[in-house]
């Protein structure tokens, strides 16, 4: 008996630790319901920032926060959000060039929807969006003003006055927010080495990507029939919305010279956008390249792929590089932003200069001639994206960024 008394108190005493931490995960479950989040990008087309955006914002509201998305109208980010029961308020006026009267409109707009809303968080992303949002957020008396950087605009090729302007408004916008967030550690560096933000204020968070179910994709030869690519055939392709910056046009240069000297091979490119006819018309015709335009089924596509190719001009943290390597793809791309990081050359991916289509010629003819070679670098990169980009792991540090103040 005397023995047997120990153990209940230990059992009433665990019993009490035990009650103690689930009212501990209510408790932060009601203060998380009660903390609401202002998510702002300006395109609501589906490109990274987009897909960043959605994929947070769930993540968020999985974990009770009340998460709104504003946006600018016309895109399947906002169909998307919707379905996955969040918010979305249009903002008419954010628009992606610089337009005073429309940027001024913005501001008010988001002024008066931040204070009306009564936002705990607002967080922007994109340039435009960047700013924009901070400086509404800032008149609202928002209590914490975070920014993440995809890429800055300023390492796009431009004039030295233009670069100069939009390092100051870069500089303006990191004194009105509390935290700027780099998905890359050389727009880290970049941000940095320009002065745009002190040190404390800078927070280095990759992006990240949940778990692809390989077995819940179409056959690879059944979509390769449907498109018309004989089965066995060799297919690179990229899947990117047709933007100066993404450098579609060094791709095309180097396969027009690969088909001119015989190689049998299909390339293929997935996504819209206003470079898309010149892109066509530069194509010149050509029976090997393939315009697929918008698809629903980018991962049934990219799974029809031997190699998957990203020829930017600029980049911060491609989500559509992870997504390939994630499925055993081998991929090529050039030398921007994250990916400096994270391809080495030859181990589980190849890396080029960019805005060269000299060099994406001789890395493609190497490819082509050395096909063997493919199967363990796509295996190497399936691994580093399962080892090094967990979404459990990204969400925690964008909540701990929330959280500070």
């Amino acid at each position: 008996m005397h023995a047997f008394v120990p153990f209940l108190l230990s059992t009433a005493k665990f019993n009490d630790i035990i009650k103690g931490g689930l009212k501990i995960v209510y408790e932060r479950k009601k203060i998380y319901m009660s903390i609401k989040v202002a998510q702002v990008v300006t395109l609501s087309e589906m490109g990274g920032a987009q897909k960043h955006v959605l994929l947070l914002s769930t993540e968020l509201k999985s974990r009770g926060y009340d998460v709104t998305i504003f946006t600018s109208a016309g895109g399947k980010l906002i169909e998307k959000a919707r379905e996955n029961g969040i918010s979305v308020v249009l903002v008419p006026d954010m628009v992606r060039e610089i337009s005073p009267v429309s940027d001024m409109k913005a501001v008010r707009n988001l002024y008066r929807l931040f204070k009306e809303g009564g936002f705990d968080i607002v967080h922007s992303h994109s340039s435009k969006a960047g700013i924009l949002a901070r400086i509404a957020a800032k008149l609202a008396g928002t209590k914490r003003i975070i920014y993440t950087a995809h890429g800055f605009v300023f390492n796009e090729p431009m004039s030295s006055i233009k670069r100069a302007i939009y390092i100051y408004i870069e500089r303006i916008g990191a004194m009105l927010g509390d935290k700027v967030i780099s998905v890359s550690k050389k727009d880290l560096d970049s941000a940095l080495e320009n002065r745009l933000v002190s040190g404390e204020k800078l927070v280095y968070i990759p992006n990240a990507i949940p778990e692809i179910s390989k077995e819940s994709l179409r056959a690879a030869a059944e979509v390769k029939k449907e498109l018309g690519i004989p089965e066995g055939e060799f297919v690179i392709g990229t899947i990117s919305n047709f933007y100066e910056t993404k450098g579609h046009i060094y791709l095309i240069e180097a396969v027009k010279r690969l088909y001119a000297e015989g190689h049998n091979f299909r390339t293929v490119f997935a996504g819209q956008g206003p470079k898309m006819q010149e892109m066509m018309d530069i194509s010149g015709g050509d029976k090997g390249i393939m315009f697929l335009g918008y698809r629903e089924d980018n991962y049934d596509i990219m799974n029809t792929l031997d190699l998957f190719v990203l020829p930017s001009i600029k980049e911060g943290m491609p989500y559509v590089v992870l997504e390939a390597m994630s499925l055993g793809k081998p991929v090529l791309c050039t030398k921007v932003g994250a990916l400096t990081d994270m391809i080495a050359d030859g181990v589980n991916g190849f890396i080029v200069e960019p805005q060269d289509s000299g060099v994406i010629y001789e890395k493609l003819k190497w490819i082509l001639g050395n096909r063997d070679s493919l199967q363990p670098i796509g295996a190497a990169g399936e691994k580093y994206v399962k080892d090094n980009f967990s979404m459990s792991k990204f969400t925690e540090s964008v909540i701990s960024v929330y959280e500070e103040a």
